[in-house]
């Protein structure tokens, strides 16, 4: 239990951090100037960074969203109140449905640029490193916070029964 401060603090600003980024680099990148230079926070790998903070205001404000209620958590759980768990299991399954969201996208543009292939048509030049949904924040976070399971399987269990 003592890893779970650490662990969640450590969640919880990465999120904030990534989804503020993003958030910025959306604005800027749509609503302001078309040209703009984004910033990006992460280990430059070819042509692209892990993760890859790509222009999508909205998806950052998901991630704004799910760091606030892992901070949340925190809170409760530094405090004693036994609440913690409830916001723990939100965060936990909102950055799940973040990484399924971006498998699904992922999948989706595999199969746009292969099913050419199919009909005899020529294959788009898609790859993982082109593809801005590649190896982005959802994906690594969401992962990250897969080990929190252990935290919230009683959670799961009370839910669904049998």
């Amino acid at each position: 239990m003592k890893y779970l401060k650490a662990f969640l603090s450590v969640l919880s600003i990465l999120y904030l951090i990534y989804g503020i980024l993003q958030f910025y680099n959306g604005v800027i990148s749509w609503w302001i100037r078309e040209n703009a230079i984004t910033i990006q926070l992460g280990i430059r790998v070819g042509n692209t960074y892990i993760p890859n903070i790509f222009p999508e205001p909205f998806s950052g404000i998901c991630l704004i969203v799910i760091g606030f209620v892992f901070m949340k958590s925190l809170y409760l759980y530094c405090r004693g109140d036994y609440r913690y768990k409830g916001f723990l299991f939100i965060g936990w399954m909102l950055s799940l449905m973040m990484l399924a969201l971006n498998i699904i996208v992922l999948l989706a543009d595999v199969l746009d640029a292969y099913y050419p292939a199919i009909l005899g048509g020529e294959i788009s030049g898609w790859t993982l490193e082109s593809d801005p949904w590649g190896i982005a924040p959802h994906s690594i976070l969401g992962l990250i916070a897969l080990p929190l399971y252990y935290e919230v399987r009683d959670m799961i269990k009370e839910l669904i029964p049998g």
